[in-house]
């Protein structure tokens, strides 16, 4: 069993690893798509210690973030990278450099993109000290499909709720409110949303 899953995960690397990592620049737009949808799908795949020094691997990433600057208007092409560079890095321990952080950070205004970006970009290590991090927060409930970025933005102010600026816990009250006032919430989700609105109004 554990030989032929060698062998995926090294038909992976020849197949579909290398050609990105060696000569990704002679491949059509098109192709480089069907390419990355590949990748997206092995980092997706079931977490594997076989593939650790393939997906943790920063020469990839930077190659990953040629091919976005590159194609910086092709969303299905971002998309791919974004979600790959954040399973990457959360599931094989892929350093997050300054130049990879910059890349998000500017794919953030590209509303095509931006949900796949919120979903993780709190999280690393750079956002602490990034100037405008509250400002972006604040800004996730707005990002669509608003149904997930809310959830988004509940998650990063109960993970932050002794952390927030005074000036941003009034602006969070009002974004939970407004949430609250749609019918179509389940009961647990308006108990967790009032629940928070309260901390915030304590803390």
């Amino acid at each position: 069993m554990e030989n032929k899953y060698q062998e995926k995960v090294d038909k992976e690397v020849i197949e579909i690893i290398n050609p990105i990592r060696n000569n990704w620049d002679n491949f059509t737009e098109k192709e480089l798509e069907i390419f990355l949808k590949k990748i997206g799908n092995i980092c997706r795949d079931e977490t594997s210690l076989l593939r650790k020094n393939i997906l943790s691997d920063n020469e990839l990433a930077k190659d990953l973030l040629e091919i976005g600057d590159k194609y910086n208007n092709n969303s299905k092409i971002l998309i791919e990278i974004i979600s790959s560079i954040n399973n990457m890095n959360k599931r094989y321990g892929l350093e997050i450099t300054d130049d990879i952080f910059k890349f998000l950070i500017t794919q953030t205004k590209n509303k095509k993109v931006n949900f796949y970006v919120s979903i993780f970009i709190t999280e690393l290590p750079q956002f602490a000290s990034y100037a405008h991090k509250w400002d972006y927060i604040m800004s996730i409930p707005n990002i669509a499909p608003k149904e997930k970025s809310i959830n988004t933005f509940y998650r990063i102010i109960n993970d932050n709720i002794n952390n927030i600026p005074d000036r941003y816990k009034i602006d969070a009250i009002k974004i939970f409110d407004k949430t609250l006032l749609n019918s179509n919430l389940h009961e647990t989700t308006v108990k967790k949303y009032s629940k928070i609105i309260i901390e915030l109004i304590e803390s």
